[in-house]
């Protein structure tokens, strides 16, 4: 109960208890202010129910449905049921995709692909090249501009040197410039400055250009060379007597170009042979992605292997069913109506483990039969079943049978097992392949529900505690209002009664004074 400032003294004169009297009097007001209250604690609950909601459902999004988790859903690689093994994991290793097939080859790789590359120790007179030479020292007489070309286009703005430069700033400049397209650098170990792109293979070439698109010597001082591979009259590449191809360097002449892998496979037998000739050491061939590290033999043997993805897709059933099992219990509990929000007068007289249990009890039914909650599981059960009952079926993939688990999945852990080792290209295809699959159609249902402020969710309840723009946090507004209205209310009345009891007690010391003088009297 509030109170006013001004000392209150007790019924001194009249003998009356004013202070339990006021309280009796003010009891109904008080009562308005803790319902207004405990309704102001039921839209709090519920608020934070639909958090916890969403929360769950961003967690599952983010685990199976982001293609940078290792335990993503919409992969092709997700889908892979071979087991693929590197005689020497330095020098190659592979990852089988959704409908890859056995493989048992030898990896010869003769060379990596590479990026265009210029590079210097000495300038153009045979001076060192140092981090802090200043470009002058190395022959740059005046301002240069220039701009470096990726593939004929112009990536870069233009870059201006001056001589009072040095090559650490002009590696600054150039990595600003281009923004990770192309990287220049300076090795204090090797004592070498290199410009090279990001992108390996022949069709990747570095040019130092003039503003109009011309060919620039605006470097041509530091002396740059490029690497050079030899080739033959029908263009394949020439090994010296290590195997390894030839190449020579050669002065700068304001362009570069990348150069190709060469990589010999044969079978075990003898019986097959090509030589691969590829524009990035990552490329795939046959469902199965290689990733070449350097030079050297190795042999590439794989089994079939479906248990990491049958395991994967168990997790997400059991992590999917245990959000849908939590909301069909939010929508179908039953009220507690003997249980309300405990008022602060109330928890005084209860220990911290009395008022939990009591609350666990207050917040049971308070979203049964929430629309939104009910659209989600509908909606859900739609993305995932949809006009694909008959195919998911064949994979062990059924809507739960028991009505108190609906909009949760069932999985067939031996039939899903079954048409992973038949023809897993097709789960693929059914799960993940394009927008039409079924992990696609649930991620963008979920996003629908809490993919951003203006999802159903988030309209709801907001994404997160600061989330202001929202039902729930309009109505804690409006309730604010209310208990500010109510409290000021009583605290008017509980001036009031004291101001009456006041007078009451002035009279009756007067009465009291008049008595004793006709007493003395």
């Amino acid at each position: 109960m509030s109170s006013i400032n001004s000392i209150r003294l007790p019924g001194l004169a009249t003998g009356m208890d004013t202070e339990k009297m006021i309280k009796e009097m003010l009891a109904g007001e008080q009562k308005k202010i803790d319902k207004a209250k405990q309704k102001e604690q039921n839209i709090k609950w519920q608020q934070e129910i639909y958090r916890e909601i969403i929360k769950d459902v961003k967690d599952i999004n983010e685990k199976y449905f982001s293609v940078t988790s290792k335990n993503s859903l919409i992969n092709s690689n997700a889908w892979n049921t071979l087991s693929i093994t590197s005689s020497d994991s330095s020098i190659v290793t592979a990852t089988g995709n959704a409908g890859a097939n056995n493989i048992d080859y030898k990896f010869d790789v003769e060379k990596l692909a590479e990026p265009p590359k210029i590079t210097a120790k000495t300038d153009s007179d045979g001076n060192q090249i140092k981090r802090d030479s200043k470009l002058s020292e190395l022959g740059l007489t005046s301002g240069k501009n220039f701009k470096i070309n990726l593939g004929g286009d112009s990536n870069s703005k233009s870059i201006t040197i001056e001589p009072d430069d040095t090559i650490d700033s002009l590696v600054s400049k150039i990595n600003n410039s281009m923004g990770g397209d192309v990287k220049a650098s300076f090795s204090d170990m090797t004592g070498e400055f290199t410009i090279e792109s990001s992108k390996t293979g022949k069709n990747s070439e570095l040019k130092i250009v003039n503003e109009d698109g011309s060919i620039s010597d605006s470097l041509n001082f530091l002396g740059l060379g490029t690497k050079v591979y030899e080739t033959d009259a029908d263009g394949n590449f020439v090994s010296g007597t290590d195997g390894k191809s030839k190449f020579t360097i050669e002065k700068f002449g304001g362009s570069a170009v990348g150069s190709n892998s060469i990589i010999k496979v044969s079978s075990k037998d003898g019986s097959f042979t090509k030589t691969l000739n590829e524009e990035s050491n990552s490329f795939t061939i046959d469902s199965v992605t290689y990733n070449v590290f350097t030079t050297g033999s190795a042999n590439m043997t794989s089994k079939q292997d479906v248990k990491p993805a049958v395991d994967n897709m168990k997790s997400f059933v059991e992590e999917y069913n245990k959000i849908m099992d939590k909301v069909y219990k939010l929508v179908v509990e039953k009220k507690q109506s003997d249980y309300q929000p405990l008022t602060e007068a109330q928890k005084e007289d209860m220990s911290e483990e009395e008022i939990e249990r009591w609350e666990k009890k207050a917040k049971q039914g308070i979203l049964r039969n929430d629309s939104e909650m009910r659209r989600f599981m509908d909606d859900m059960q739609k993305s995932i079943f949809g006009d694909k009952m008959e195919i998911l079926s064949e994979m062990g993939l059924t809507s739960h049978e028991d009505y108190t688990k609906k909009g949760q999945i069932a999985l067939d852990e031996s039939k899903f097992t079954k048409a992973l080792e038949t023809n897993s290209n097709r789960v693929y295809e059914a799960f993940a392949k394009d927008s039409s699959s079924i992990l696609e159609s649930m991620k963008n249902t979920m996003k629908k529900y809490v993919g951003g402020s203006s999802s159903i969710f988030a309209r709801k309840a907001g994404l997160t505690a600061s989330s202001a723009n929202n039902f729930y946090s309009e109505q804690l507004k409006r309730q604010a209002e209310n208990i500010k209205t109510l409290t000021r209310k009583m605290s008017d009345k509980e001036s009031s009664l004291y101001q009456k009891f006041a007078k009451l007690e002035s009279s009756m010391n007067k009465f009291n004074s008049q008595m004793n003088y006709f007493a003395q009297a």
